[in-house]
C-alpha cells in the first residue's frame, strides 16, 4: 500500500480521536474498540532497529533498511508521507509511553531522539520538498515533526526539549517576508511558533494538555475569552538561559511539566523561572505529561 507506514500511524491517531468522541456520546464499546485500534502503530515500529519501517504481506520487514530513504523501492515507491524513516519513527502523539516501552525504555528512547537531531542532514534525490528545515534528520519545515522536540519530556529529559525548542525558535524563524523555514500549511508553522514562544505546546491536541518548553518572551498576555487574560512570565530569561528551573501557577508552585487547556482557558498567571543550566524540574515520573490517559508508573 502506498505510504503504508504513515497511513498506519495516522489512522491509529484518528482512532484515538474517535475514541474520545465515542466516549462523549456514551458509545463505550465503540470507544474501547477504537482505543485498541489506536495501538496499531506498533505494527510498523521494529523494536530491533527502533525505526518505523514497512512490512510486507507475509509480515516480514523491509530488508537492507535505510531510514534516509522514503521507500523500499528507492526510485518508484513511498512508504512514508512527506517523510523518511527517521522522521516517521516519531509520528506518535497519543501513546508516547507505549512507544517508549516498544523502544526498550527511557534511555533507549532518549538515545534515538538524540540520534535524530544529530544524524547527517542528507536526503535522497527523490525526497519531497516538504522535508525541509533540517536539524539532523528532524524536519522543522514540515508539520509531522512539530511535536518531536517535546518528546524528551516524556522520557525524563525535559532540559533537552527546552534547549531544542529555543534553538528552533531562533534558527527557523526570521523577521522577513520569507521568514518561515517551510510551508505554512494551514498556519501550522506560525502556530508552532506562537505556542512555543509562550512556553508550551499540545503534543496531543485530543488530550487537551500542553507540554512545557522554553518561553521566548519575558512577558506575554493572551486574551482567553469572557474578559479573561492569561499572563505568561519568564523571569530571568535571556538568550543563554533557556532552561526552566521552576514554575508557578497563580502564585503557587507547580511541579508538573505540563498544564491542561482547562486551566489556561480560565485565565491566570503562569510564571517560569529560567536559568543557564538544566534543572531537575519535570523529570520525576509523576510530573511527566500524561499520554494515552496515563503517566508512567
Amino acid at each position: 500500500v502506498w505510504e503504508s507506514v504513515s497511513r498506519t500511524q495516522e489512522y491509529a491517531y484518528d482512532d484515538w480521536a474517535m475514541a474520545h468522541l465515542a466516549d462523549a456520546v456514551g458509545a463505550k464499546d465503540d470507544a474501547a474498540a477504537l482505543r485498541k485500534r489506536a495501538q496499531n502503530y506498533r505494527g510498523v515500529i521494529d523494536p530491533e532497529t527502533r525505526f518505523a519501517r514497512p512490512r510486507f504481506k507475509d509480515g516480514s520487514w523491509w530488508k537492507d533498511y535505510d531510514p534516509v530513504q522514503i521507500g523500499h523501492d528507492v526510485k518508484k515507491w513511498r512508504d512514508y508521507t512527506e517523510a523518511n524513516g527517521w522522521q516517521a519513527t516519531f509520528l506518535n502523539q497519543h501513546d508516547v509511553y507505549g512507544l517508549i516501552e516498544h523502544f526498550g525504555g527511557d534511555a533507549a528512547f532518549e538515545k534515538q531522539l538524540d540520534a535524530l537531531f544529530s544524524a547527517p542532514s542528507t536526503l535522497p534525490d527523490n525526497a519531497p520538498p516538504d522535508i525541509s528545515g533540517l536539524v539532523g534528520q528532524y524536519a522543522h519545515g514540515n508539520e509531522p515533526n512539530h511535536h518531536v522536540a517535546y518528546m524528551y519530556a516524556y522520557c525524563g529529559a525535559p532540559a533537552k526539549t527546552q534547549a531544542m525548542i529555543r534553538r528552533l525558535l531562533i534558527e527557523m524563524y526570521k523577521n522577513d517576508p520569507d521568514g518561515v523555514i517551510g510551508n505554512d500549511d494551514c498556519g501550522q508553522m506560525s502556530a508552532w511558533f506562537i505556542l512555543s514562544a509562550l512556553g508550551f505546546y499540545p503534543v496531543d491536541p485530543v488530550s487537551a494538555i500542553y507540554v512545557f518548553g522554553s518561553p521566548l518572551f519575558d512577558v506575554a498576555e493572551v486574551t482567553v475569552g469572557a474578559g479573561k487574560t492569561l499572563t505568561v512570565r519568564a523571569e530571568g530569561n535571556g538568550p543563554d538561559r533557556p532552561y526552566v528551573q521552576s514554575v508557578r501557577w497563580n502564585g503557587k508552585p507547580w511541579s508538573k511539566n505540563w498544564i491542561a487547556h482547562a486551566d489556561l482557558i480560565g485565565g491566570g498567571e503562569l510564571v517560569f523561572e529560567m536559568g543557564a543550566k538544566p534543572s531537575a524540574f519535570g523529570t520525576a515520573k509523576a510530573d511527566r505529561p500524561p499520554s494515552f490517559g496515563s503517566t508512567p508508573a
